[in-house]
């Protein structure tokens, strides 16, 4: 980690797999025949790689930047900077949205009598949850990361796991039964 900020970029792994998956349906198509799942697969990824295109060319790649002056996210068209006197809390947590899992940072800043929330989705990005959370203690002091929500999710996530694989073993000895 640096020592007078930590940056997170967006990575690359999205936009790979558009490519070659587009790839692999030109490659499908040409040889053995345009069926529609190689003409379907071409459009939606190759749809998906000119979305791409069009945010790095225009935008750039998502950061997420906390250094001593605060935590500055910059993702598509948004770039907001949230300085350390602003920040009540911070925490990060794990959200499911159409079945799919997601790390987010939650930044709590009060604006005048309600509270707002800023997030920001790690899952994306080239960082762990530990070098988030060491990077907001050193710059913003150990008061603002709040341990306790950040550890009943990871709890959570712990137990939704444990019992995801505990069905799976129930379901192969069912299986290897009958």
């Amino acid at each position: 980690m640096n020592t007078d900020k930590y940056i997170a970029k967006e990575s690359f792994t999205a936009p790979i797999l558009c490519v070659v998956m587009t790839a692999w349906c030109i490659w499908a198509g040409c040889t053995e025949s345009w069926n529609i799942l190689s003409v379907g697969g071409l459009v939606f990824f190759a749809i998906g790689m000119v979305v791409y295109i069009f945010k790095y060319v225009k935008y750039g790649r998502s950061v997420l930047m906390i250094d001593e002056a605060g935590i500055t996210i910059k993702d598509w068209r948004k770039n907001e900077i949230l300085h350390w006197e602003e920040i009540e809390k911070c925490d990060i947590a794990w959200r499911t949205a159409m079945g799919h899992n997601s790390r987010w940072l939650s930044i709590k800043t009060p604006e005048g009598k309600r509270e707002q929330f800023h997030d920001v989705r790690l899952s994306g990005k080239l960082c762990r949850n530990r070098s988030v959370r060491q990077a907001i203690e050193k710059f913003g002091g150990t008061e603002i990361f709040d341990y306790e929500s950040s550890s009943q999710q990871n709890r959570y996530v712990a137990n939704v796991m444990l019992f995801a694989l505990l069905a799976v073993f129930v379901l192969v000895i069912i299986y290897s039964i009958l």
